[in-house]
């Protein structure tokens, strides 16, 4: 019995050393990648080991420095994304000073056409994640929380100019989210399944004119029933598929509760403050050649349904 509890461990020793520990790889991986970096950042390696229920990896992520060239992070990305070539460890992360960073674990290295849209993207944002799809496309993911609409704006534009990552990769899926950090409570989401319609970013700079107007008032308001009580948020929802934008608007008017909208809805849909508004967000979309499809009071007024 004691010679083959012997025998069996030989063979289990056999099969852990013949699994070269991924803490033995990760130092000359990293030391590789460094040498493709150089003073432009560092390189981080985080390693997992196998184990009972455990998936092994050996992931580099590299943290390149504030102020660098967009050609120095495309020689990067392109000579160390995938790298270190037959190493278990692979490059899981590039990542500007700003967080904007691109992240996945693909089978080969970037092309140089690849590596200049990326550098040229990451660097366009503040904070912009990409992540590279099982198929070799890309989910880009970029927000801002500041300013007015026309920071939602100079988003979409961002993503526009950004339009060699289709170029190089196909199909690019882009989410982007835009929100006040003071004062009205105004935001925006866009979802597109390619680059996103340039109309769009017209028409967000649009709305921060007629918020900066005054149009839609301000302050929090406190008549209940008052037509001209003020817009207190206008959130925009813009979803892209195919090439065709369709735009849905909702206003939140401040005051208006359940009895308002439920004795007063038509009212309220066809006079004041919020249909004043509607029109003119409805003429703005035609102005720039991208029609607003519905635009609500408080969830429930339908405020184009006279128009």
């Amino acid at each position: 019995m004691a010679v083959l509890s012997v025998s069996l461990l030989v063979v289990i020793a056999a099969i852990v050393l013949a699994c070269t520990p991924l803490s033995r790889a990760a130092p000359g991986a990293v030391s590789q990648v460094e040498g493709v970096v150089g003073d432009s950042g560092e390189v981080s390696v985080y390693v997992v080991e196998r184990n009972i229920n455990v998936s092994p990896k050996c992931e580099l992520r590299v943290r390149m420095e504030d102020g660098v060239a967009e050609d120095e992070l495309a020689r990067v990305l392109e000579n160390a994304w995938a790298a270190p070539g037959d190493s278990p460890c692979v490059v899981k992360s590039v990542e500007t000073a700003s967080r904007s960073s691109i992240f996945g674990a693909p089978p080969a290295a970037m092309m140089a056409g690849e590596a200049g849209a990326v550098a040229a993207a990451l660097l366009r944002f503040d904070l912009l994640t990409l992540s590279v799809r099982e198929d070799g496309g890309l989910y880009a993911d970029a927000s801002v929380r500041t300013g007015d609409f026309s920071d939602a704006a100079a988003l979409v534009r961002a993503a526009v100019a950004s339009s060699a990552l289709e170029d190089e990769f196909g199909r690019v899926d882009w989410s982007m989210r835009w929100s006040a950090d003071d004062g009205a409570y105004d935001d925006a989401t866009v979802a597109s399944d390619g680059t996103p319609d340039p109309k769009l970013a017209d028409l967000l700079d649009g709305l921060a004119e007629l918020r900066a107007s005054g149009a839609l008032g301000v302050g929090d308001g406190a008549d209940v029933a008052a037509l001209d009580a003020p817009i207190i948020a206008v959130k925009l929802n813009a979803i892209t598929e195919s090439g065709v934008t369709a735009v849905g608007i909702g206003l939140t008017v401040a005051g208006w509760d359940a009895d308002d909208l439920a004795t007063r809805g038509e009212e309220l849909a066809l006079s004041g403050r919020a249909a004043e508004a509607a029109a003119a967000i409805s003429a703005l979309g035609e102005e720039v050649g991208l029609p607003v499809g519905a635009i609500t009071a408080n969830g429930t007024v339908d405020l184009l349904a006279g128009s």
